[in-house]
């Protein structure tokens, strides 16, 4: 996987451990898993990957819409 790295305006420490995305698109390394999570302009999406297979077809995958958020 041929990544950019995220700079520090991307991702902010929210001070309790969390951590909150600014940019559009975030790689994590989990176990043998990559995860992706990338903006869309209609909401989130989140695909799933083998590790060190990230040009395949994703394995998993889930989308929500931004007005999904809302709490109204």
């Amino acid at each position: 996987m041929k990544s950019k790295r995220m700079k520090a305006k991307d991702l902010n420490d929210d001070e309790g451990g969390d951590y909150i995305l600014t940019g559009e698109r975030c790689w994590i390394t989990v176990k043998k898993l990559s995860i992706c999570i990338r903006t869309t302009d209609e909401g989130v999406v989140v695909n799933i990957y083998p590790l060190g297979r990230e040009d395949e077809d994703a394995i998993a995958s889930t989308y929500a819409f931004d007005d999904e958020g809302d709490l109204e």
